[in-house]
């Protein structure tokens, strides 16, 4: 019997930055805690980041969601019916432009990112 061979990290393929790759790998670990810590609340992370969004920009279009959080439209899309689903998120007409859809937490959206708020600061 050969003695078991000890496990050493495989080195990066040519051209492929360590430190790229730690930082994608944080990244990955934070997005599972967040979606971990959101559970409670019902809410998605793609919800969450619309969610606190409107909430920080009320009156935002969904182009303007799509841009701030570079999101796919439809991710954004679905993201919001889901939250005007939810009752957490209104959409309303711009009163200057009224072709143009606006959004607005609602006070019930407010709460919930209030008492998200802190259990994701720990993150």
């Amino acid at each position: 019997m050969s003695a078991p061979v000890p496990a050493v990290p495989a080195a990066p393929a040519p051209g492929v930055s360590v430190g790229l790759l730690d930082r994608l790998r944080a990244a990955a670990l934070l997005q599972s805690a967040v979606a971990e810590a959101l559970r409670d609340g019902d809410l998605t992370p793609d919800r969450w980041r619309c969610l606190a969004q409107v909430a920080r920009q009320p009156g935002a279009s969904m182009s303007d969601l799509v841009e701030t959080l570079v999101m796919a439209p439809a991710t954004a899309s679905r993201a919001v019916d889901g939250l005007v689903d939810q009752g957490l998120v209104y959409r309303g007409l711009d009163p200057a432009d009224r072709r143009r859809v606006v959004l607005r937490a609602s006070a019930e959206g407010r709460r919930l990112l209030a008492a998200l708020e802190e259990r994701l600061a720990g993150l």
